[in-house]
């Protein structure tokens, strides 16, 4: 069972107060497993979050660091939250895991790339026994409702902190209710 509290708590307790707070949602929505961080990027779209990566934009691993190099330009004081999918032990498959640092995207696959990222949220969504096989394998009821889970968690941590949400285009700070995602 998720509880989106605890996955709430966990967030709220690696976020620092008073920092501007970005989303890089990384995954395929051409892969079942893999599509976790474009359902969370799309989801979060209309939260006043700010975002990269969605259904219609997703990071995949061919844009990944590309994107994360936009974002340390564009928000160079920021605390990114990066969003993924993994592989795991047959006990970890299901659950939501916070670690107060990057992730490596596309672990699972093989490819050694940087760190993404100063916090991860990563749902484990197959068994690593089933290596990238597995991701194509995994119902997406299952993945929409990590997904869901992770959305509503990322949305109500950054509601009970004290955060910013800057307009790139006139450098000023807007009201964390007010809609805005940047996409690519």
């Amino acid at each position: 069972m998720i509880n989106n509290g605890e996955i709430a708590r966990e967030i709220t307790r690696c976020l620092p107060k008073n920092k501007q707070i970005v989303v890089i949602a990384i995954g395929s929505d051409r892969v079942t497993g893999d599509c976790l961080g474009p359902l969370v990027g799309h989801m979060l779209a209309n939260t006043g979050i700010i975002v990269y990566g969605d259904l219609v934009s997703p990071v995949t691993a061919l844009s990944v660091e590309e994107t994360y190099d936009v974002i340390k330009k564009r928000h160079p004081k920021a605390v990114v939250i990066a969003v993924d999918s993994a592989v795991g032990a047959d006990k970890d498959i299901g659950k939501i895991k916070v670690l107060p640092k990057g992730l490596r995207p596309a672990a699972a696959v093989g490819r050694r790339m940087p760190v993404i990222g100063n916090i991860s949220v990563i749902g484990v969504v197959s068994s690593i026994t089933n290596g990238t096989k597995g991701l194509g394998e995994v119902r997406l009821g299952y993945v929409y409702r990590m997904a869901r889970a992770i959305s509503q968690a990322i949305a109500s941590a950054l509601s009970s902190r004290d955060y910013k949400v800057f307009n790139i285009s006139t450098s000023e700070s807007v009201s964390s209710s007010v809609p805005m995602v940047m996409r690519r």
